[in-house]
């Protein structure tokens, strides 16, 4: 069972017992050498975690922020293309939300909510260097698009006890080498292992 977690050192410090590391942090700033190299990969390793799956908690569905959009009836003169419009083929091109991790979805907005049956639609992430700054971009073919979205979840209080687990994993792996000298594969395997006891252990 997952100890609850209220905070990143909370998360560390399941982390260090998986690894057999004896002391534990206050939090992250605290100067000890566990807390300094936590603080190296705890964002980069809790980002990576919640792109690895499509967890519940860290669905969002918002409405996309149209930045520019192809003329109605082409690219025919007078109008010819221009780094005002969207690079062709695509129509519309949005903004990129500033929390989104992954892409899972862009969809149109349902006309009918029961009977609404979401397809695949094809889509790009491109980053558009004639915007000041440059900045991220999604390009699709569908007006007032919807996305669908992994978002940057930080507050350890919103996980799921998997995601603590996995999460945990995955720093215990990163802290092994350098905290007690430990191989990172075999905890690796190790962690494994335990996932498949416990996957037999469910299904009976």
């Amino acid at each position: 069972m997952v100890t609850s977690v209220k905070s990143p050192a909370d998360v560390v410090n399941l982390a260090l017992v998986r690894i057999g590391y004896k002391l534990r942090i206050g939090n992250l700033y605290d100067g000890s050498a566990a807390s300094k190299k936590a603080l190296d990969i705890y964002s980069q390793t809790r980002d990576e975690v919640l792109r690895q799956n499509d967890w519940g908690f860290a669905e969002r569905n918002v409405s996309l922020t149209l930045l520019k959009q192809a003329p109605e009836g082409g690219y025919f003169p007078p109008v010819t293309w221009s780094s005002d419009f969207p690079p062709p083929p695509w129509v519309f091109e949005y903004a990129y939300p500033s929390d989104c991790l992954k892409v899972r979805a862009v969809k149109p907005v349902p006309m009918f909510t029961m009977t609404f049956d979401p397809q695949p639609h094809v889509y790009s992430v491109e980053n558009d260097q004639s915007l000041t700054p440059a900045a991220k971009v999604i390009l699709c073919n569908i007006p007032n698009a919807i996305l669908t979205y992994t978002g940057q979840v930080t507050d350890p209080a919103d996980w799921e006890a998997d995601f603590v687990e996995v999460l945990a994993s995955a720093l215990g792996r990163r802290l092994a080498p350098v905290l007690t000298g430990l191989d990172a594969a075999k905890l690796e395997a190790s962690d494994e292992s335990a996932s498949m006891i416990i996957a037999e252990q469910e299904q009976g």
